[in-house]
C-alpha cells in the first residue's frame, strides 16, 4: 500500500485483532489492523488520525530520555514529586527509611558491585510499592466518596505502558510508579480510574465526571505524556 505521510508508517495485519491499534514507536508509527480490513480503509483511518499522530510524535521527540540509575549514595530518587538523596550504609539493617531529605538503606558490604546494585534497586522498588499501595488506597477512598463510587478492589501492578486500569466489575489497578509523580498527578490518575466505574469508556459524559473533580485535568494528562518516561526507580 502506498501512503504519503510526513512520518514513517509500518502496517501489520493480523487475525488476532478485531480493532485498529496505532502506536508511536521510536519516532515512527506502527499500525496494527485486522487482516480483513481493506488497504483503502486502513489508509483512511491513518489519514483521519494524522493530527493525533503528529502530536504524539512531537511529544516523543521533545522528551529527553532519562539517565539510567546507578544506585549509589548521593543519587536522587523522587517520591510524590519531591527529591530525596540516596544514602547507602554499609552493613546496615537492609531497610529503606525516609529521613529528612534522604532515603537511607543499609546493605551487606560483602556484595559485589553488580549484586549491590541489584540489592539496592530491589529494596527501593519494594519500598515504593508498599508506599504506593498505601497512598493510592487512601486517595481512592477519599475521591471515591466524592464521586459516590466504591471500588471492589484497589491494588498495584507493574504496567509498562499505562498508569491504571478499571475492570468492568469495579476492580482498580494502579501502576506503582505513578507514586513518583507529584500529588496532583497521582490524584488525576486516581480520579481517572474511579470515573470508569461510572462510565466504562472515554465519552463526553466520562470526561465530565473527571472535570467535576479536577477541572484542569488536561494539564495533568499533558504532564504525564511528557514526563511519564522518567517515572522509574
Amino acid at each position: 500500500m502506498i501512503l504519503k505521510t510526513d512520518f514513517p508508517v509500518e502496517i501489520f495485519k493480523t487475525d488476532r485483532r478485531k480493532t485498529v491499534s496505532i502506536k508511536i514507536v521510536d519516532g515512527g508509527v506502527h499500525v496494527i489492523v485486522p487482516k480483513r480490513l481493506s488497504d483503502a480503509r486502513v489508509k483512511d483511518l491513518i489519514l483521519k488520525r494524522t493530527s493525533w499522530i503528529k502530536q504524539k510524535l512531537r511529544i516523543q521527540s521533545e522528551t529527553v530520555p532519562p539517565k539510567p540509575k546507578e544506585y549509589v549514595s548521593g543519587e536522587n530518587f523522587t517520591y510524590l514529586g519531591k527529591n530525596y538523596k540516596l544514602k547507602l550504609i554499609p552493613n546496615g539493617d537492609g531497610e529503606v527509611k525516609m529521613k529528612g531529605k534522604y532515603l537511607t538503606l543499609g546493605y551487606p558490604k560483602i556484595l559485589s558491585e553488580t549484586d549491590r546494585k541489584s540489592f539496592v534497586k530491589g529494596s527501593l522498588e519494594d519500598w515504593y510499592k508498599g508506599h504506593a499501595l498505601s497512598r493510592l488506597t487512601e486517595k481512592t477512598k477519599r475521591y471515591g466518596k466524592m464521586l459516590r463510587v466504591n471500588p471492589q478492589l484497589v491494588s498495584i501492578k507493574n504496567y509498562k505502558s499505562k498508569w491504571g486500569s478499571c475492570s468492568s466489575t469495579g476492580e482498580i489497578f494502579f501502576n506503582w510508579r505513578i507514586i513518583i509523580s507529584p500529588h496532583r498527578i497521582v490524584d488525576y490518575v486516581v480520579v481517572h480510574e474511579l470515573c470508569h466505574i461510572l462510565e466504562h469508556n472515554h465519552s463526553a459524559a466520562y470526561w465530565s465526571h473527571v472535570k467535576s473533580i479536577i477541572p484542569d485535568f488536561n494539564q495533568d494528562r499533558q504532564w504525564l505524556k511528557v514526563n511519564g518516561v522518567g517515572l522509574f526507580v
